[in-house]
């Protein structure tokens, strides 16, 4: 009987928790798209769902950068969207190199937040200036705005900053190794000429110089007056005579 009762039981919940889960996968369905990546409880983005998906893992694997989507009806109750989104893309922990693009559907504005662990190239003032208008520019095209294209907008942008960004790293070690190469060249130079400086000070010395003191000159066949009377002997005297008184 307590067999047939924890059968019964178990049936029973078996039972309720199915039919709990069909509305809650009809509602998942009608509030549209909501995962990691993107959060369109609108249904903004209809059948380009799967697209969007699929650009955010090819920008991931070309670019190492992560793209987050999120869609509201407005920012209300936030003074500062770009503050609001800054600190709700922190919260989270984002990995690095992470971009949130925050649109809202009923004020047709739209913010983009990069992480603060992020490479220099992405959070750059004027690269993330650069990814707002490139979202900004779908929207504002006719009257129905392609939420969608925007997304696909700003991606197209960060790989072109990352294309730029790649390209421009060689550039910079060239340059660097030229600078390099070019300092080296001086040094030697200058160790060069230091060096040719100093022999030649060395032969510039006559050996009169060396071999006598300063204030003798070299030996030659003429002596001066003074040498001349060292040289001559006085003549000896004879005994003097006395005279005879």
């Amino acid at each position: 009987m307590g067999l047939m009762v924890a059968f019964a039981a178990s049936l029973l919940g078996v039972v309720l928790l199915f039919g709990f889960a069909q509305p809650a996968r009809a509602a998942s369905s009608s509030m549209g798209e909501i995962n990691a990546e993107v959060t369109d409880p609108q249904n903004l983005l209809g059948g380009n769902v799967s697209h969007v998906n699929d650009e955010i893992a090819s920008i991931k694997q070309e670019t190492g950068v992560t793209v987050r989507l999120l869609y509201l009806a407005n920012f209300a109750g936030s003074k500062d969207p770009d503050t609001w989104a800054g600190e709700s893309l922190e919260s989270t922990k984002p990995p690095a190199n992470t971009v949130l693009l925050a649109l809202a559907s009923n004020d047709g504005r739209l913010v983009v937040a990069v992480s603060h662990n992020s490479d220099d190239w992405l959070k750059d003032k004027d690269h993330v200036s650069r990814l707002s208008q490139a979202a900004l520019g779908p929207i504002q095209k006719g009257d129905d705005p392609d939420w969608s294209g925007a997304a696909c907008a700003m991606m197209d942008e960060i790989k072109v900053l990352h294309k730029q960004e790649t390209s421009r790293k060689p550039k910079i070690i060239i340059a660097g190794s030229i600078a390099v190469i070019l300092v080296i060249i001086v040094i030697g130079a200058v160790v060069m000429l230091l060096r040719r400086r100093g022999k030649k000070k060395k032969t510039g010395e006559s050996p009169s110089d060396k071999d006598y003191p300063s204030d003798e000159g070299p030996k030659t066949g003429q002596t001066d007056s003074s040498d001349a009377a060292k040289l001559v002997k006085p003549k000896a005297k004879g005994p003097r005579h006395r005279k005879k008184k």
